[in-house]
């Protein structure tokens, strides 16, 4: 879970973390989104599509899933 420049991890250690990639790269783009809309703007925006859409239709998630591709 990302809130603003923070990872935070949960059941999982950081060497854990740092040697899954595409974890790393969801997380980062999170980070990213942060960054562009603000902290509570994103905080904002993120829970209206979760409600909208769902947690997994969600389009900052969609968008993090891209980019573990990257």
């Amino acid at each position: 879970m990302v809130l603003g420049k923070t990872i935070h991890l949960h059941n999982s250690t950081k060497a854990e973390f740092l040697q899954n990639t595409r974890w790393v790269k969801h997380e980062l783009c999170h980070v990213q989104q942060f960054k562009q809309h603000g902290y509570f703007g994103f905080l904002v925006k993120y829970l209206w599509e979760s409600l909208k859409k769902g947690y997994y239709n969600n389009k900052f998630e969609v968008e993090a899933r891209a980019a573990e591709e990257l």
